[in-house]
């Protein structure tokens, strides 16, 4: 895809090819929910191996999840899971992924945001560093997201959870298109 700088960031495909695993396992809840995980797993690695040399940190974490999951939904231990454990699950385990990106200098964002900046800015370290916070922001957001999905008070509800979740994933991308605002902004400073 053309690394045109008209294009949203959120139209780009690998954004979308990341969240396949995801939409796959909605989808399959509302209709076969105990081959959900399953569906969402053999998706992931479907569209992981054939169409990447390596695989980022946050896809991994993916793959794991979904195996995790599948593991659960075919023993005891997965019916034993409170509501709200089962929930917290996936933030955390994308916060764990998320955290593992940016301690390796792999920030997961770089690998979507690569294809899509002019090739002359991937490989400034101010483009890197813009990439590492906006990872962080992420990890942040997950962590944040599982914590008070798990310390939830009162009777647990997934409309509760979800509210959680929304409103930590949005500060997450607030603070996401900040630094991704300064990048631009100072980048466009320096060649002006």
């Amino acid at each position: 895809m053309s690394s045109d700088s008209r294009i949203p960031s959120h139209f780009s495909l690998p954004f979308w090819v990341g969240l396949a695993p995801w939409l796959v396992f909605a989808l399959g809840l509302k209709f076969l929910p105990l081959a959900a995980p399953v569906l969402a797993l053999a998706t992931g690695l479907l569209l992981a191996w054939p169409t990447r040399t390596s695989l980022n940190p946050l896809d991994i974490g993916v793959l794991v999840y979904f195996l995790f999951l599948t593991v659960l939904a075919f023993t005891a231990m997965g019916q034993n899971l409170s509501p709200s454990v089962h929930f917290a699950l996936c933030p955390a385990v994308l916060a764990v992924a998320a955290a593992v990106s940016v301690a390796c200098r792999r920030p997961f964002t770089f690998a979507y945001a690569r294809p899509y900046a002019p090739k002359h800015l991937c490989d400034q370290p101010a483009f890197f560093r813009a990439n590492q916070w906006i990872s962080i922001f992420w990890t942040m957001g997950f962590a944040a997201a599982a914590a008070g999905i798990l310390l939830l008070p009162g009777k647990w509800s997934a409309a509760k959870g979800g509210l959680i979740l929304s409103a930590a994933l949005t500060a997450a991308t607030g603070a996401s298109i900040l630094v991704g605002s300064w990048f631009h902004f100072r980048e466009s400073r320096t060649t002006s």
